[in-house]
């Protein structure tokens, strides 16, 4: 498949938001979007005193109390960067977000959020103005002075932004700031792109943030200017008249489209081609807009991508929704778009700010963020307050069209395209066009019981995730459970508290949350050789590890030994299963510090040692050679007959070996167990059993016989003791060979705690403002 894509496409793999009237929840900004839905607030006079601004503004006649905003804007989960309180007030809140959406979108994605060494991860973000430091930090003299200035400026400078993410987060790619005022993220997008494409990165982070402190709700509106008489954003509409500021955030995942493709990632949109110019001195004066400017950034993206204009189906335009800025915007997209094709389907114009406002910085990417949702819901949006068009737009000759409501978006020439545009002030113009993600090539089938994990740097953080993703998954159809596990398994960070549940015909939690052990205790393998060897079919259908070693197992007995009584051959199947289980344990990153085994269990815990090949064990089962070639053991191993540990030289001794496998149960297991004093005991038999230090079980059978009302499935017991391990601290990385096939899909990402930090302004605010 990734033979057949075009060469310089990038995958938009992962997003996050903080928006007006959806917080961080993707599924309602796009309720939002589809359903015109505008998020701005007005606030009253008692609001605006305790916030803050100051009266001599509240009382001017062209005074707007009006913004789109965050309610939780003052609030951060400090706790899960592991920064204090103090340093958590002290941060600029745009910072702040970019943090918590760059975890996000990395989850969302399906990545770690905490990467592991060696990655090329890239970190391209900008912030608007840190106007609270302006208006809060600053005017704290005392706390200013007891902090000193290097805290102050290195959680309150821009240059920080990028690097403070690449530094908590462990991204290892390039990190760069980027200020271009409302092209900021989406310059940032594109040079991001390029990252990618000249591979100084293979996974990148794109976006910025813009969050004013309370005491800038509101504008001064100014005739002929660039805010609101009234509060509302009317883009391209007949009575537009200006825009209204808003806080919010974003943050994409991007990545090569065929490695995307190659790795089973999920993929929102792809961004075919970009481009980034200045107006220079081509314009009425600095802070103007430039159509020569604009047109040109726009036809260069296409130029890139490929694309003829008449394909482009969706423009997500600046929009800004003053008289001068839109039909200077309007004009530019006309000398790109004009088209003397007469069957050429309509574009449709669209603009954000008419939902949530001019976020500033963030405007672009937010944009961006909205036409991948468009493209995924094939879905044209509508723009808010729309009701006839700007007459100075001339939009009757045009191929443009505004939608006042939703509609299908139908494609052109078999495909849905879109641009975004960010024009900012000072002149640096940026377009990114984008495509609709190709068909996905359908998952393995794989309808088996499934191990999902949850973590959380809190309790409360823990549980909320349990109750997110259990109701997630109880939401999904059972053959999509196994790419849900495998998502959350390897695309989040392992948190101290943590919690396990299995799924099949529903969805079974357990024992609520634990907090993990930080330095666990050894884990003992206990490989009894015994119990009835049938009845593992699940194991053998769900678990390619310990289908291999069956696989060989019985090639070899076939081979070496075809004649072996039925006991003999009894005795073979329990020491394979009792092998494959291990093996099929260690594969899933439980490691034992020890072993120690009865009769041909014996055998299989020096296989699990190292001390010899499984299929030598088996030749020693079988008696079927003497061809058998023996190690020092990798880990501790126990006698059975004895109790004592193995020396080197005992491991190496064949008839040490000849000699225990037909030993009988011992009862030197128990004070094995109790010197170790491990964490637990996996007695490994026909199946597995998980015991504490005295001897009791952890209950698996309790932990998964609501499974069925049938035989009891020896594979989600080894399921639920895998889980009940992780949850106490022991575990890894799980071989790859359990993942075969298997696809990344957005599930529920962290629940970042809403905590206050926030430093208040000492006396009323009175620094010029805005507008």
């Amino acid at each position: 498949m990734t033979e057949q894509l075009e060469p310089g496409r990038v995958a938009i793999v992962g997003m996050a938001v903080r928006v007006p009237g959806a917080g961080r929840d993707l599924d309602l900004f796009w309720h939002n979007i589809e359903n015109g839905v505008d998020s701005v607030g007005f606030f009253g006079r008692d609001q605006l005193t305790e916030w803050g601004v100051p009266d001599e503004v509240i009382d001017q006649p062209n005074f707007v109390p009006a913004r789109a905003i965050l309610p939780d804007a003052e609030c951060f989960d400090g706790r899960l960067f592991g920064y204090s309180g103090q340093d958590s007030a002290l941060m600029d809140p745009q910072q702040r977000a970019l943090l918590e959406c760059a975890w996000g979108a990395l989850e969302h994605a399906g990545y770690p959020p905490i990467a592991p060494d060696g990655n090329r991860i890239g970190v391209y973000l900008g912030t608007g103005m840190n106007v609270y430091l302006l208006d809060n930090v600053w005017p704290n003299e005392n706390l200013v002075r007891s902090v000193g200035g290097l805290q102050v400026l290195i959680n309150s400078d821009k240059d920080f932004a990028a690097t403070r993410i690449g530094y908590k987060l462990n991204l290892q790619g390039p990190a760069m700031s980027v200020q271009t005022a409302c092209s900021t993220s989406l310059v940032a997008v594109h040079l991001a792109v390029q990252s990618l494409l000249t591979y100084d990165a293979d996974l990148a982070l794109a976006g910025a943030a813009t969050i004013g402190p309370p005491t800038r709700r509101g504008h001064l509106f100014e005739p002929g200017g660039v805010f609101s008489p009234d509060g509302y954003c009317r883009s391209f509409d007949t009575e537009a008249a200006g825009t209204v500021d808003g806080d919010g955030a974003g943050v994409v995942v991007l990545k090569r489209l065929e490695d995307a493709v190659r790795d089973g990632d999920f993929i929102h949109a792809v961004i075919a081609g970009s481009a980034v110019n200045n107006d220079g001195a081509r314009k009425a004066g600095f802070t103007a807009p430039g159509p020569a400017g604009q047109a040109a950034v726009i036809s260069a993206a296409l130029g890139v991508a490929g694309f003829h204009p008449d394909t482009i189906g969706m423009i997500e335009a600046h929009g800004t929704g003053t008289a001068l800025g839109d039909p200077i915007e309007v004009a530019a997209l006309r000398q790109v778009f004009d088209s003397t094709n007469a069957d050429r389907p309509p574009c449709a114009l669209t603009a954000l700010k008419s939902n949530i406002g001019h976020l500033d910085s963030a405007a672009g990417i937010v944009g961006l963020i909205k036409v991948a949702l468009a493209l995924r819901h094939k879905t044209i949006p509508p723009v808010a307050h729309f009701t006839a068009p700007n007459p100075a737009l001339k939009l009757a000759d045009s191929v443009f069209t505004i939608p006042a409501a939703a509609r299908p978006w139908e494609p052109i020439g078999g495909v849905r395209r879109a641009g975004v545009s960010a024009f900012g002030i000072g002149g640096t113009n940026t377009h990114v066009v984008l495509e609709e993600a190709p068909d996905r090539a359908p998952a393995p089938l794989r309808i088996a019981t499934q191990l999902i994990m949850v973590s959380g740097r809190t309790k409360e953080a823990a549980e909320q995730n349990l109750c997110r993703v259990s109701e997630f998954v109880a939401g999904a159809a059972g053959p999509e459970h196994a790419d849900i596990a495998y998502t959350l398994r390897t695309g989040r960070a392992a948190l101290p508290w943590r919690a396990t549940f299995l799924t099949n015909h529903d969805v079974l939690p357990h024992r609520g949350v634990v907090r993990a052990d930080p330095s666990p205790p050894a884990v003992l393998f206990v490989l009894t050789g015994d119990g009835e060897w049938t009845g593992n079919r699940k194991n053998y259908d769900a678990d390619p590890v310990y289908r291999g070693i069956l696989d060989e197992g019985y090639a070899q007995l076939r081979t070496d030994a075809p004649d072996l009584d039925e006991d003999a051959r009894t005795e073979a199947h329990r020491y394979l299963a009792a092998a494959a289980l291990a093996e099929s344990l260690r594969s899933r990153g439980i490691q034992p510090a020890a072993v120690i085994g009865t009769g041909t269990g014996a055998i299989a815990a020096a296989c699990t040692a190292g001390v010899m090949s499984i299929a030598d064990g088996l030749r020693l089962v079988t008696g079927s050679g003497h061809r058998i070639a023996l190690r020092a053991p990798d880990i501790a191993v126990y006698s059975p007959a004895t109790g004592a540990l193995l020396t080197d030289e005992e491991a190496v001794d064949l008839q040490l070996w000849q000699r225990l496998r037909v030993l009988p149960g011992s009862e030197h297991i128990a004070p094995v167990v109790a010197g170790l004093d491990p964490v637990a005991s996996v007695e490994i038999g026909s199946q597995v059993t998980l015991r504490r230090p005295d001897g009791t079980e952890f209950g698996l059978r309790a932990l998964t016989e609501r499974l069925a009302a049938k035989p009891e499935d020896r594979h989600a017991r080894l399921l639920a003791a895998v889980g009940v391990l992780w949850e106490l601290g022991i575990g890894g990385a799980w071989d790859p060979a359990h993942d075969e096939g298997r696809q990344r899909v957005p599930a529920p990402t962290y629940p970042f705690a809403a905590t206050r930090h926030f430093i208040d302004p000492p006396t009323p605010v009175t620094t010029a403002r805005k507008g």
